[in-house]
C-alpha cells in the first residue's frame, strides 16, 4: 500500500474479474430477495448497505472461484469475513426517515466520510473504537462510474496520530474519541485532497484502515443502463493482534 497516500489501486487481474463475475451473479439474486432488501435499503431506497451478504469462504473464494490479486502481497494473510456488497442507485443519497438534516447534509457534502470501526454509540452518538480492522479491500463488481468510493489522500496519518494521542495506553474500546476524531476530520478536510476511486472490474483497491473515506453522491449525468446500480464488495478483516495492533501498527 502507498504509505504516503493511504491507498493503492492494483491493475486488472483476470482472476479478480472472474471472481467479480461470480459475485455479481449472486448479488443479482440477493438484492431481489424481499426480506434481504427490506433489511438493507437506506436513504430513500438509494443505498443497499449489504453488510455480510456475500456467501464467500474465509479465503475469499466463491463457489470454488478464488479471489486472487496483487493486493495479497501487500497485507497479512488473514481470514476474510462475508463481504459487504454496497449497492448505490440513481438519486443517492435521498434523505430517509432516519436521517437528520445534519446527517443528510454531511452525506451530500462530504460523502459521509468516516474511519471504519469508530462506532457512534448511545443517544448522543459518541464515538468509540469497537472494530479493529487490518485494512479495507474494495473489489468492484461492475463498472458504473457514478458514486465512486472517495479517499482523502494522506488522511490516515492525521487520523491515526489523533487516535494514538487520544487513547494512549488505555483500552481503545473504553475511550470516547469523539472530539479527537472530529478535530482530525476537520484537519483532513482542510489539508488533504479528495480522490475518487474509479475502479474497473478486475481491479482492486487497498485502503488504509485509518484513511478517511466515503461515497460520492450519484452523478446525475451518469446513466445506469444495467439497472444494477454501482456494486462494490468490501472486505475488512480483523487485526490478528486485536486493538493493540490496530492502534499502533503501520
Amino acid at each position: 500500500m502507498n504509505a504516503r497516500d493511504g491507498f493503492a489501486v492494483f491493475d486488472y487481474d483476470p482472476g479478480v474479474a472472474a471472481w467479480a463475475a461470480e459475485a455479481t451473479d449472486l448479488m443479482k439474486v440477493i438484492v431481489q430477495d424481499t426480506d434481504t432488501r427490506s433489511r438493507n435499503m437506506r436513504h430513500g431506497d438509494t443505498w443497499f448497505i449489504g453488510l455480510d451478504v456475500l456467501p464467500n469462504a474465509a479465503d475469499g473464494s466463491i463457489g470454488g472461484t478464488p479471489l486472487p490479486g496483487a493486493w495479497r502481497g501487500e497485507v497479512a494473510d488473514l481470514p476474510l469475513h462475508r463481504a459487504q456488497v454496497s449497492v448505490v442507485y440513481p438519486g443517492y443519497p435521498r434523505r430517509g426517515p432516519a436521517d437528520s438534516e445534519a446527517q443528510h447534509r454531511y452525506r451530500v457534502r462530504r460523502g459521509a466520510a468516516h474511519v471504519d470501526g469508530l462506532l457512534p454509540l448511545g443517544p448522543q452518538r459518541r464515538r468509540f473504537a469497537r472494530e479493529y480492522h487490518a485494512y479495507i479491500l474494495a473489489v468492484p463488481l461492475n463498472e458504473v462510474r457514478a458514486s465512486p468510493t472517495m479517499v482523502w489522500q494522506g488522511s490516515h496519518r492525521i487520523m491515526q496520530a489523533a487516535l494514538v494521542q487520544a487513547i494512549g495506553t488505555a483500552d481503545p474500546a473504553a475511550v470516547d474519541v469523539t472530539e479527537a476524531y472530529q478535530a482530525a476530520r476537520r484537519e483532513v478536510f482542510e489539508t488533504c485532497r479528495q480522490v475518487p476511486l474509479y475502479l474497473r472490474v478486475g481491479e482492486t483497491a487497498l485502503i488504509h484502515r485509518f484513511a478517511l473515506h466515503g461515497t460520492a453522491p450519484w452523478d446525475p449525468a451518469v446513466t445506469d443502463d444495467t439497472g444494477e446500480g454501482r456494486m462494490i464488495a468490501f472486505f475488512r478483516p480483523e487485526c490478528a493482534g486485536g486493538s493493540a495492533e490496530w492502534l499502533v501498527a503501520p
